[in-house]
């Protein structure tokens, strides 16, 4: 009969290595200091493991709404507010504000199709205006320029 140290002690490299480290306290978990919230100048923000959310008043989302309606982007909010562009959404959207949809103005479509019947691609024609390409052919499809084909879609 064997030594039962010997039998039993025969543990994976992988354990080992596990042990050694909780042995010399690698794993010890360091206990978060008994502070208060953090405060910034608009108020308290709430810490979560990797970010700080901030809140903002009701005349902060005021601004918002009246700068989205001037014509700011959901990205230039989110920087100027310091919030993210989901929160930047939802405050919109809590505000009953309508979405604006990507895409060519009443004016602009105009355009794409005075260019694409001169012969220009939608890839160029949308280059020009700053748009994808397939914001030009939802343009050109409205217009009746080219036909709906749903397998060029993708």
């Amino acid at each position: 009969m064997g030594c039962l140290s010997s039998t039993l002690g025969n543990s994976a490299p992988k354990t080992k290595t596990l042990v050694n480290r909780l042995n010399r306290g690698v794993y010890a978990v360091s206990r978060r200091p008994e502070s208060t919230a953090p405060r910034d100048d608009r108020g308290p923000v709430v810490r979560t493991v990797e970010t700080a959310q901030t809140f903002l008043t009701a005349s902060e989302v005021d601004a918002l709404v009246g700068d989205h309606l001037a014509g700011m982007g959901v990205k230039a909010l989110a920087e100027r507010y310091g919030i993210h562009r989901a929160t930047v959404f939802s405050h919109l959207r809590r505000r009953n504000v309508p979405s604006r949809r990507p895409g060519l103005g009443v004016d602009e479509k105009a355009e794409a199709v005075r260019l694409a019947r001169a012969g220009v691609s939608m890839r160029a024609i949308g280059r020009r205006m700053g748009v994808g390409r397939k914001a030009v052919r939802v343009s050109l499809v409205e217009a009746g320029l080219i036909a709906d084909d749903p397998s060029e879609r993708s």
